[in-house]
């Protein structure tokens, strides 16, 4: 501290005009110095306003090695003052040593974000350290930071280690099992210019334990190396994702694959035991427009399964009303309101009954998504029908059922219901004209639907 309050001694009685604005600065640093404890938190003053007391916490920090000291003279090779620049790029020589290959791997982050950053040119900065790293007595070091990274970080040590010229076949073994997704992407590219035995060796071990984005991608640069692709399309056909589906209809017909004729084979053996069986097979069927046999309906019907529910349910039309409307007890809030949207398509007198009957036993309980969803199938009148019916048989209950229907009156702007006749539209008219009268519509929510 001592010697710092020297220097700035030094540079206050110097000769050389100063600015009032720095000789203001300068007593600030001063001042400041004068009340700094014995020992500050000089990582925290390196990003200080007052240019002189970041100079200072770098000229401290050069004398503190350490990769917290290192990250904030990254961060000051950047600096606004180019004297602060021209310090913290001397301290960062003291790191350009094999003995400080573990404190760059620490702090890779700041150091990526360099390049990114044009105040000053830190390509010939960013260029030695990435000789460092590629060092081989480097190579143990990095490639075990490799294996526990993630981001950017990682993909900068797969990049740095797979120009290096080594086993890359072990590399590429690891990074496709990489915890970071980009990581196993990259891997899947860089294995494709392998030799074509090492290449089909490495992505065929690697298919079955990737998620759908590297799966598609491995199936993609398997086509070309397998000397029989039938049995990866098959497979790939009934995959869960549709992304690797897709790929595979796309694929089949010039390897004289028959996605129907395989459909039809899968439905012949047993039912499917995991989800991931019953979602290719049910996402299959969607894609091909074919409806499953009546006990694969059933089946996935049942499932324990909720998306393989919502999946099949989303297949059924009109013929499987039972199904759908059962579909309407489900607890999963996703296979209800699939099912409501099928039978949004189904004709109104066709699940009238059975609507009137869920709604009369259910409504109390059913939350208020489901509630909506359910009237959200009647047309627009028959849903102020009902209400008006149940405000009727339940004379107990008026209150509730009124604010009901000035709820309905409120989100009308204009209904459009063409099913409803225009008899029984006026009859309803004068029921809410009713109301208002008695005080229980309000006459502006009534002009909403009387006009």
């Amino acid at each position: 501290m001592a010697l710092i309050k020297q220097w700035l001694t030094r540079l206050r009685n110097h000769q050389a005009p100063v600015t009032p604005w720095a000789a203001q600065r300068l007593d600030e640093a001063m001042h400041w110095l004068g009340n700094a404890e014995q020992r500050p938190d000089w990582l925290a003053f390196s990003t200080h306003p007052n240019g002189f007391i970041r100079e200072v916490a770098v000229r401290t920090l050069r004398d503190q090695p350490s990769p917290s000291a290192l990250a904030a003279l990254i961060e000051r090779l950047n600096d606004w003052v180019p004297q602060v620049r021209d310090l913290a790029r001397q301290g960062l020589d003291d790191y350009l040593s094999p003995a400080h290959v573990q404190t760059w791997l620490l702090v890779l982050e700041p150091l990526m974000a360099l390049a990114s950053r044009y105040r000053a040119d830190h390509n010939p900065t960013l260029r030695q350290v990435r000789q460092l790293l590629e060092a081989p007595e480097a190579r143990d070091a990095v490639h075990a930071h490799f294996l526990t990274r993630q981001g950017r970080a990682a993909r900068y040590l797969f990049e740095l280690l797979l120009e290096q010229s080594f086993d890359r076949q072990a590399l590429l073994t690891d990074a496709l099992a990489h915890r970071e997704l980009t990581v196993r992407l990259a891997a899947v590219a860089a294995s494709q210019r392998l030799p074509n035995g090492q290449a089909l060796e490495l992505l065929e071990q690697a298919l079955p334990h990737q998620g759908a984005k590297v799966r598609v991608c491995v199936i993609r640069a398997l086509l070309p190396l397998l000397e029989q692709p039938q049995p990866l399309l098959r497979q790939a056909l009934l995959d869960s994702a549709r992304s690797i589906r897709r790929l595979a209809r796309w694929a089949a017909p010039a390897q004289d694959v028959d996605p129907h004729a395989l459909l039809l084979e899968r439905q012949a053996n047993v039912l499917p035991e995991v989800k991931r069986e019953w979602l290719g097979i049910l996402g299959l069927a969607a894609e091909l427009e074919v409806q499953l046999q009546p006990r694969w309906v059933t089946a996935a019907t049942r499932s324990r399964y909720p998306s393989v529910r919502q999946a099949v349910i989303r297949q059924l039309g009109e013929s499987h009303s039972p199904e759908l409307l059962a579909a309407l007890d489900d607890p999963a809030d996703s296979v209800f309101l699939a099912a409501a949207n099928q039978l949004n398509s189904l004709p109104w007198a066709s699940l009238q009954a059975r609507l009137d009957a869920k709604l009369d036993k259910d409504w109390h309980e059913l939350s208020d998504q489901r509630r909506q969803a359910l009237m959200g199938l009647r047309p627009q009148w028959q849903q102020v029908a009902y209400l008006l019916t149940r405000m009727t048989a339940e004379p107990t209950a008026g209150t509730y059922w009124a604010q009901q229907i000035s709820r309905w009156c409120e989100q009308q702007y204009r209904a459009v219901d063409p099913t409803t006749g225009s008899a029984t539209r006026a009859q309803l008219i004068e029921q809410l004209r009713g109301l208002v009268s008695a005080g229980l519509v309000s006459r502006a929510e009534f002009a909403r639907v009387a006009t």
